[in-house]
């Protein structure tokens, strides 16, 4: 984790020349801060991945959440499986922002991230609940 915060803080201070004021402070370093934690957990799946530490993907197994799987497990596979504008709205989700403040951060219209929202509860539905 404190890997992630240097890599977040680094970002931040390489990038701050190019601000260009056009959208919040705020949106800016959550956009940052979004594109860092996402690279991060891609190359530490990538990382467990060529390790062997996961010998079989969920989606080898019927749709539905895998017996004993644990909550961040079942998150983290509906995650890789998402695009990266999925991905992004979903974790702005579930980090309580409404969707003007997505639609700041992300440039699509507060309108367009509800939709995506209801077909990702959907998506999720689908797969992981009986």
């Amino acid at each position: 984790m404190d890997d992630l915060v240097q890599d977040i803080l680094t970002r931040l201070w390489r990038s701050y020349p190019g601000f260009r004021g056009d959208a919040k402070v705020e949106s800016w370093i959550y956009r940052v801060s979004l594109n860092a934690a996402m690279t991060h957990v891609s190359e530490t799946m990538k990382a467990r991945t060529l390790q062997g530490a996961i010998s079989a993907r969920v989606t080898a197994e019927p749709e539905g959440s895998p017996a004993g799987a644990s909550t961040a497990q079942i998150l983290s596979d509906f995650l890789s499986r998402l695009g990266e504008i999925d991905a992004s709205i979903l974790m702005m989700y579930m980090d309580g922002l409404t969707a003007d403040e997505m639609s700041g951060v992300l440039g699509i219209t507060a309108n367009a991230i509800n939709v995506r929202i209801n077909r990702l509860k959907q998506k999720f539905s689908d797969a992981y609940v009986d």
